[in-house]
């Protein structure tokens, strides 16, 4: 009797488990180990300002402390800490940078997107990014001396007041505004456009109505980043707003109120940090910084809930036009109506908008789009030609590149701010690098952890420099008792371009095509070696373009180097433990100390060095990014040819030789099993079938 065959013993064995090399392990335990610390690093941020805080609230209470209307330091616990009237101070030049920074971003913006060629909005767009990369001190400089005497034509008392900063702060927060409504803008779908002109509407009517109202809650993300960059600036304001503690002038009508002089929370810290009246002073410092840490946390939560808002409102859409569309069959199939021509012409004349009223909103808004984009590009030519202008000026002091007021000169500035980008990106690199591959390769999209970690970096990205400063001089300066140096200054920096440079780099990585990572699969290639061989040669690209980005980033700050590096300019003799002044830093000390003459003609050819510098990084950014993107199209093409290669002695040709023996042995065994004795009887049994078929045909017929 047959024995039963066992059902289980036909089911496919369990696949065992790839075991990883050591060689891999070891690769994700640095992965892991470098993403704990950057986590780390951003978690000892928020503890160490909350902790440093609790002093001034445990003396004053939190209440008193934010609506008290008194700031008057003071040691041995005599001074008066309350920050209600810097609160107003600040609000107020915000909503005045506001008025002037939202229609003009909102118009021009609509300008560039919708009139002009792609050619023409490549221009313009690289104009308003060289406003973007003008350093805040440069802005301050230009500001202090040339916005300022503007206002004074209109009654100002002094170069240094609330107009003038709030002026200056919406020009410096309009070029991330334009940047991120002009992607807002581009990403309407073309049909938007196209249904909207096919049914006869005005031009400027779709964009006002269609364009501007699809990408509105973009816009509002747009505007609320730029109410980030006001609330947090620092060295500028420090410049340009007079610094006073009283609050606003109510003794002079509404021109004292306008022209009050003023000081900032970002301002406060930047101004009495270094100089503090001891531990109570110190305290409220921190708890101001964390005061500008909680706005920065609501304008996160807020981009977050319009981003959430704008999503389900498009799920209401798609589910109400589906609606729309399936109430619309049925009527149209049971109840159908034909016009007749003159119904059609009444129709058509009723509904089209009056001619006369159409072509004065059109003039109107083309006026207002056109004004706005000659403002902005305006006065990105003024502020660059008069820091070109005085900054060639500034040449005839060629003794400044050597010796400035006793001190060391602009060459010892500027090999001091090479040697504080060159120690920043030794110590950023690595950290994001690692963070940015763990989000993109090993971390769980949809855990809660990641989510927590991805908003703790935009969260970062978003809070003012000055935090990282104070953060910077407690905890390298004061704690780790390192001196003011390139070494405490570059260790701090990191941390500010950490943020930035995560982002950026994951964004490089996730770039790379799926079907490469899976081309390598195929070839039996490990997840270490795809992300080594295959996903960072092919997002090379990206990834040298944020280290350049975030090299420009560097030379801009000014805030937390400030506090960490010092404001004498001198050589940096004594490697990453030299104090000294950068460019920017050296420019906001001449400007403050020198006054009008020579040393502000120094500050403009240090400020025109900068600027060129910066521009010079981006510009190189872009060619380096094109000649890498030729390279990147042999990247897959060298990759294939390695993996033959190493297998060319073995795996290919022996191989390929195994493959034609097990060929041959299977053909011969075919043929012996074929008999003449069988091919005759299936050739018989052939012949007797047609001669069947064909008498029953015959019969059939008969």
């Amino acid at each position: 009797m047959k024995k039963k065959q066992n059902n289980f013993e036909t089911l496919p064995a369990k696949q065992p488990k790839n075991r990883q090399s050591k060689k891999e392990q070891l690769f994700k335990a640095f992965i892991y180990a470098f993403t704990i610390i950057v986590a780390l690093v951003l978690l000892v941020l928020v503890v160490f300002v909350i902790v440093k805080s609790t002093t001034i609230f445990a003396k004053d209470g939190f209440f008193s402390f934010i609506f008290g209307s008194t700031w008057n330091p003071a040691s041995n616990g005599k001074g008066q800490y309350g920050i209600g009237m810097i609160i107003a101070t600040t609000l107020v030049m915000l909503i005045i940078a506001m008025i002037f920074a939202v229609p003009l971003t909102l118009f021009s913006t609509l300008f560039i997107s919708e009139y002009l060629s792609r050619r023409n909005q490549k221009i313009v767009m690289g104009i308003i990014k060289v406003l973007a990369g003008v350093p805040s001190v440069v802005f301050g400089l230009f500001a202090r001396e040339q916005i300022g005497a503007l206002f004074r034509m209109f009654g100002a008392p002094s170069n240094d007041n609330l107009m003038v900063a709030s002026f200056t702060m919406a020009f410096m927060a309009i070029p991330t505004m334009i940047s991120l409504s002009y992607n807002a803008f581009q990403a309407v779908p073309e049909v938007y456009r196209f249904s909207s002109l096919g049914l006869g509407v005005s031009k400027e009517k779709t964009t006002f109505s269609i364009v501007r109202k699809s990408a509105t809650p973009k816009i509002i993300t747009a505007v609320i980043m730029g109410m980030s960059r006001v609330i947090g600036e620092t060295m500028a304001i420090m410049m340009i707003a007079g610094n006073a503690t009283g609050g606003f002038n109510t003794d002079s009508g509404l021109a004292g109120f306008l022209f009050s002089s003023i000081r900032t929370l970002a301002g406060t810290i930047g101004i009495e940090m270094q100089e503090n009246a001891g531990t109570d002073h110190q305290s409220a410092l921190f708890a101001i910084g964390l005061v500008l840490f909680i706005l920065v946390f609501i304008i996160n939560i807020s981009i977050l809930v319009v981003s959430n808002l704008e999503t389900a409102k498009r799920k209401r859409l798609v589910s109400r036009e589906e609606k729309n569309i399936a109430k619309s069959v049925l009527i149209t199939s049971s109840n159908t109506k034909a016009y007749t021509n003159y119904e059609l012409l009444t129709l058509v004349k009723k509904g089209t908008a009056n001619k006369w009223s159409k072509n004065l909103y059109s003039t109107f808004t083309m006026f207002l789009m056109w004004s706005s984009t000659i403002v902005v590009i305006g006065f990105t030519f003024w502020l660059l030609g008069v820091v070109a202008f005085k900054g060639l000026i500034g040449f005839q002091h060629v003794d400044a590149f050597a010796s400035i007021n006793g001190e060391s000169g602009i060459f010892a500035a500027l090999l001091t701010t090479i040697l504080l980008i060159f120690s920043t990106l030794i110590f950023g690199i690595p950290l994001a690098l690692a963070a940015a591959i763990y989000l993109a390769e090993f971390s769980r999209k949809n855990s809660l952890l990641t989510k927590i970690f991805r908003f703790s970096i935009n969260l970062l990205a978003s809070t003012p420099s000055i935090v990282f400063g104070i953060f910077g001089l407690s905890v390298f300066i004061v704690m780790l008792g390192l001196p003011f140096s390139v070494l405490a200054a570059s260790m701090t920096m990191a941390i500010v371009i950490l943020p930035m440079l995560i982002s950026n780099f994951e964004d490089a990585l996730t770039s790379v095509p799926e079907s490469y990572k899976e081309a390598g699969a195929a070839l039996g290639m490990s997840k270490t070696k795809i992300l080594l061989k295959i996903v960072l040669p092919n997002s090379a690209e990206a990834i040298i373009t944020g280290i350049i980005l975030a090299m420009a980033k560097i030379i801009g700050e000014s805030a937390p180097v400030y506090l960490t590096l010092g404001t004498a300019i001198r050589m940096p003799t004594e490697g990453f433990l030299s104090s000294g002044a950068t460019l920017t830093t050296g420019i906001y000390k001449l400007a403050s100390e020198a006054g009008p003459g020579k040393g502000e003609s120094i500050a403009y050819l240090m400020s025109l060095m900068t600027i060129v510098l910066v521009f010079a990084l981006n510009t190189t950014s872009s060619r380096i990014s094109t000649s890498i993107s030729k390279i990147n199209k042999q990247a897959w093409y060298l990759v294939i040819k390695e993996r033959f290669v190493d297998f060319k002695n073995y795996s290919f040709k022996t191989a390929f030789k195994n493959k034609i023996n097990y060929i041959s042995k299977v053909f011969q065994l075919a043929i012996s099993k074929i008999k003449y004795s069988t091919i005759k009887t299936n050739f018989i049994n052939y012949i007797n079938r047609k001669k069947e078929i064909r008498e029953i045909k015959k019969g059939g017929e008969e």
